[in-house]
């Protein structure tokens, strides 16, 4: 390897770690922001690496030609130029590639899901900032079912849908959800002792005052645990809390969504945490405990130990489940979006996909960038690039 071209893995090696908070009797650490930035294309090689035995040949129907296809998108994301050329671009502190497909999944794609997930917030903020300015009010409703190890999480995500469609056609949730203008839905999925863990955020807006969170959690809990019971599923309304002694609500929980120090504890004490953080960056935040995991955590756990690895499966399982469905759901809030001028429709695809806007700062042929893939990773290119440091690559990857 030349000089001045390093791997993603060795930049992420040499760069400092601190320490995000301490908590839970263990620091929890935060690496360097620019090893985060790297270690998510890191995180996408490593991916493609456990996804690739999932290659099919496929048989074009109108050509005949045999054909290899992967099972999951994500296995060409990133990997070449869409032209003869991969564009390096800058708009003031962000840089990224432009003229690259992306597989636009949020679930299973650490480099779709930043990207998406970041118009996800701005998005789902605005409608908090417009609903605000019109003097109303938002609460987050999060709905949870028990589980076990067994549990696959297809039948989960299944299960809640099915169940939440129950519910919302109960007279009891029809009247409760009468005083408000709309909500936001998102799902989020963990792994723990207790095997497959997946609840469903809902933002709920209203015109006025919110209804209040103590009393709106128990008036859902008993419709809720219907709609679960139906699917053959059930839920708790408490626990104990064994490093406090409270008991805290579980199967359904309801905060006020205006007041940023209410996420602070339960979202990882992760500072200016807010409602939109919440539902759009559940799937890039780290696990409050060490024995809840988060998808990404599950993936590097994967990647480390290997595609047999009993993590590695559990990846290929969480793939395969969310194939299809939607992080994130606007159309509760259809009436309300329309009312603010706002879309009223997501596409991941299309928003993964779109060109960054800003000053090209570099372009790469298609040959060399394969190679850039292959020997290094785009990770550390992008640094060099953030850092003013292409020129001195310039020989090596044959910038035009």
């Amino acid at each position: 390897m030349k000089r001045g071209l390093v791997r993603d893995a060795d930049f992420v090696r040499t760069l400092p770690v601190g320490v995000r908070h301490l908590g839970d009797n263990r620091a929890v650490p935060s690496l360097d922001p620019a090893a985060l930035r790297v270690r998510r294309y890191l995180l996408l090689s490593g991916c493609q690496s456990l996804v690739y035995p999932f290659w099919r040949e496929r048989v074009d129907r109108e050509t005949g030609e045999v054909k290899l296809r992967s099972e999951f998108r994500v296995s060409i994301c990133c990997r070449e130029p869409v032209e003869d050329v991969a564009r390096i671009y800058r708009n003031g502190p962000t840089v990224g590639f432009s003229g690259l497909m992306r597989c636009g999944n949020v679930w299973g794609c650490p480099i779709c899901c930043a990207k998406v997930m970041r118009r996800r917030a701005e998005q789902i903020g605005a409608i908090f900032t417009a609903v605000h300015e019109r003097g109303g009010s938002a609460v987050m409703v999060t709905y949870t079912a028990a589980h076990t190890i067994s549990d696959p999480l297809e039948k989960l995500l299944v299960g809640l849908k099915a169940a939440k469609r129950n519910l919302t056609q109960s007279r009891t949730y029809r009247h409760l959800a009468a005083s408000r203008t709309g909500s936001v839905s998102a799902t989020e999925i963990t792994y723990g002792s207790k095997g497959w863990h997946a609840h469903q955020h809902d933002a709920w807006f209203f015109d006025l005052a919110a209804p209040d969170p103590n009393k709106l959690a128990d008036e859902l809990f008993d419709p809720w645990l219907n709609a679960l019971t139906k699917e053959g599923m059930s839920a708790v309304q408490f626990y104990r809390d064994k490093r406090t002694g409270e008991n805290r609500r579980i199967g359904v929980d309801v905060r006020a969504a205006w007041d940023a120090s209410e996420y602070l504890t339960k979202f990882d004490r992760e500072r200016n945490w807010s409602l939109a953080k919440e539902m759009t960056e559940g799937r890039s935040k780290q696990g409050r405990v060490q024995d809840s995991l988060t998808p990404w955590e599950l993936l590097e756990d994967a990647i480390i130990r290997g595609k047999d690895s009993p993590t590695a499966k559990l990846w290929i399982e969480y793939l395969r489940a969310t194939k299809g469905k939607s992080a994130i759901s606007l159309m509760p809030a259809a009436k309300l979006l329309k009312e603010l001028g706002m879309p009223t429709r997501l596409d991941d695809f299309i928003d993964a996909n779109s060109v960054g806007v800003g000053e090209v700062i570099g372009k790469v042929s298609d040959h060399y960038f394969d190679r850039a893939v292959r020997e290094c990773g785009l990770g550390s290119l992008l640094e060099a690039a953030r850092n003013s440091a292409l020129p001195e690559l310039g020989g090596m990857l044959n910038f035009v």
